[in-house]
C-alpha cells in the first residue's frame, strides 16, 4: 500500500489531512507490546490494517483491513472525515 497506492496524487492528496502512526507487530523488541495495542485500537491483529481515530477523543472512526485499490481507500479515508 505504501508504495502503490499512497503515492498515488489523489491518495497522497486526501492524506494530507491526516496525521501518520504506524505500528509494527513483526519485529523489534516490542513485538508483545504492539500486538496487544494492534488489538485494542482495531480488534485485529490482521495486517495491513488501517484505523482512523478521532484526535480529541481517542475513538475510533473506521477501520479498514487489507490492501485495497486506491479508490477504495480514498473513500475509506473521506468516509472518516465526515463521521
Amino acid at each position: 500500500m505504501e508504495e502503490n497506492i499512497f503515492r498515488r496524487p489523489a491518495v497522497a492528496g486526501v492524506l494530507e489531512g491526516y496525521v501518520e502512526a504506524r505500528l509494527h507487530n513483526d519485529t523489534g523488541p516490542s513485538i508483545q507490546k504492539n500486538v496487544e495495542l494492534e488489538k485494542k485500537l482495531a480488534d485485529t491483529v490482521a495486517t495491513p490494517t488501517y484505523v482512523t481515530i478521532d484526535p480529541k477523543t481517542g475513538k475510533k472512526i473506521r477501520i479498514q483491513q487489507g490492501p485495497s485499490s486506491a479508490d477504495t481507500f480514498i473513500e475509506f479515508l473521506r468516509g472518516a472525515a465526515l463521521e
